[in-house]
Formats: structure tokens, sequence, C-alpha cells
């Protein structure tokens, strides 16, 4: 970390971790704030003007430090969260989230004293200045907690960027986390962890951690003609946000009852990027379209060993076989379909509607 020792403004010091502190108060969203400056003295025609007043560094500090504190606090009390043993887990994890803002506030401090260092000498008085964030929103931060786990914080401080631009007249800072796949890397296991929690609260929690009300957006026939039955001519059920777990959890997915072992088409053509075992999903497959959408595949009847990451599938290719395993209670596969935007939709009308295209495929 640069220190701002060599330097003839001291002052810039206390400054700086107040400043920095603020660099994180901001949230989900990236907002804009100001730190004015105070006024000039004003002074009389033809006498030589007086030295702009120097900031209060210790008001500055005293509510930066505060505003910081207030953000990145994840109060998960005030929360409508289910009782699901993951989710409880994770919110006892608050202490580990409030420690992240030390190790995150100290990767800023660096990062804006290196920007600060190679001006400062330029500007007696601080500027009106503005300030840029993005944060990961709650969801992220508890699913990448998931799939991280303690190496999430010294994660989130190796992708902090800051950068730093400073004029006579204003400041402005930004600060940016990479997107989470960059933290996920290229597990398939630690993609499986973080998209099925993260598409599940993105999908029934708004940003106050209060349920939301789901609304179905038809797909383009376009791409709807593209897909494949992934069990042709087996009943589908629509059980769509239907209660599991105790009540705990919404079904997001539909089932298909198929006798066991029954080979398991893809629905698209894709990349297959999870192939594994989960104790809810049992044995899966994961495959990413070209137009971003993942289609998972649950409760096989056992590990698809002819297929590892990376490979690539046509639609209408046997990807796996129908079982009973995770939190299955007779042999069917789920569906679920995840979005671009990391969200569930409603895999029962998609069906529907491969179905009434390939149907009227068929009788032209």
């Amino acid at each position: 970390m640069y220190t701002l020792a060599k330097h003839p403004f001291s002052a810039w010091r206390a400054l700086l971790f107040a400043f920095c502190a603020a660099l994180l108060c901001s949230g989900c969203a990236p907002v804009s704030a100001s730190v004015a400056t105070p006024a000039p003295t004003p002074c009389a025609s033809g006498e030589p003007a007086a030295a702009p007043a120097e900031p209060d560094y210790a008001v500055l500090s005293e509510r930066t430090d505060a505003a910081f504190h207030e953000a990145f606090s994840i109060d998960f009390s005030t929360f409508m969260l289910p009782q699901m043993q993951y989710i409880t887990d994770l919110m006892a994890q608050h202490d580990t989230f409030l420690a992240m803002r030390s190790a995150i506030d100290a990767a800023a401090h660096a990062a804006f004293a290196e920007a600060f260092c190679a001006v400062s000498g330029e500007y007696a008085t601080l500027p009106a200045g503005r300030i840029s964030v993005s944060l990961p929103s709650w969801q992220e931060l508890m699913s990448l907690y998931r799939a991280l786990g303690d190496a999430l914080a010294p994660a989130l401080v190796e992708r902090c960027e800051t950068t730093a631009e400073l004029t006579a007249q204003s400041i402005f800072l930004s600060v940016s986390f990479a997107p989470y796949e960059s933290f996920v890397g290229t597990s398939g296991e630690a993609l499986f962890s973080f998209t099925t929690l993260y598409a599940y609260l993105n999908t029934v929690y708004d940003d106050a951690g209060c349920e939301k009300e789901y609304v179905d957006e038809p797909l383009p026939e376009a791409y709807l003609a593209t897909l494949s039955d992934p069990l042709p001519g087996r009943r589908i059920k629509d059980g769509w946000y239907g209660p599991r777990s105790r009540n705990t959890r919404k079904h997001t997915g539909t089932d298909i009852r198929a006798a066991a072992d029954e080979p398991i088409l893809s629905c698209t053509d894709g990349l297959v990027v999870c192939v594994g075992t989960s104790e809810l999903a049992g044995n899966y497959v994961v495959v990413l379209d070209e137009f971003g959408y993942e289609y998972h595949y649950y409760h096989m009847i056992r590990v698809t060993d002819f297929l590892t990451e990376g490979d690539r599938v046509r639609a209408g290719d046997v990807i796996g076989n129908v079982g009973n395993t995770g939190n299955s209670d007779a042999n069917h596969l789920h569906l679920a379909i995840v979005t671009p935007e990391k969200a569930y939709i409603n895999p029962y009308p998609v069906l529907l509607a491969v179905r009434k295209l390939e149907k009227e495929a068929q009788s032209r």
C-alpha cells in the first residue's frame, strides 16, 4: 500500500481511509455521491485571494465510515427467507460477510492511495468528488459464499478494481468487482453450487429479501424451434412453484415420469458444463446452449460416465438415464431451465410449445 508520508499534504492521510471507506457505501447498485469543497474566503477587489479552507477531515471520516458500515452489513434478520438448511447455514455466516468489509476496504485504500499519490502535489484542497460503486447483490454474495466458503473474502479483494481520476474541479472514483465467472472458475461442481442457489434467490426474492411474483414470459418461437423433447411421449407435470422440503422451498422445474434407465435426450445443442452428484439433484448433467440458457437434468440413475465437462452435444443426443437419486421418491426427470440472467423459468409451457411445434412439423 502506498503511503502519503512522502508528500507534503499529510492531512490527506486521514481522508484516504475515510474516502475509500465511502467507496463501498452503495448497497447493490452504482451510485454517485458528492463531497463538497469548502468555498474560498471572499476577498476584496484588488487584494490577493485567500487560500481555500481545508475540509474537515474528521467529519468526513466519521460520515463515510458510518455509511460504509451500514451499506455492507447484510442484515438477514429483515429478510423473509425460508428455513432451508443451506440458507440457514449461510445466514449464520453473518460475521463472515461483515469481515469482508475490512478486506475490501483495505484493497480500496491501496488502489486509491496509488492513484492519488501521483497527483496529490497539484491540489492543496479537496475538490468536489463523485463516487461510483458497483457491488454484488446479496443473492450473488450468498451464492458465491456457498461455492467458495472462506475463500470468498480474499477472492473479492483480488478482483476489486479501483480507478481514480483527479482534476482541480473533481475527484472521480470507481470501484467494481469482477463478474461471478471469475470467482467460480472452471469447476463444474462450484458452478453448479453457485448457479442453483443464485438462480433460486434471483427468481424468488427481490433485493430486500421479500418474495416476488413470478411472471412467465414466453420464449420466442424461433428459439423454441431449436429445442427437442427430452422424453418424447411421456407425461409432463406442471409442478412449478409447488411446495417442497416441508414447504421450505419452491419447485423451480418440471417433472417428467418415466421408467428407470430410460434415455434422456438433450433439449438443445450446447456445451456440457456440469456433470456430477448433489444431495438435492442426485446425479445431474447441465448443458449450456449458444443463447446462454442452461438446461439442468436431475435424478439420473447413475453418473453420466460417457460425457465430461467441456463436451459438446446436439439436441436429441442421449445425456443420461432416468433415475430416482437425490431428493426424489419416484423415477423421473426433473428439468430446470436457467436464463442468461440467472433466473429460473417454468419449463412446462416451454415443453408444451416444443411438442406442439414438433407435431406440426410431422403433419406437414
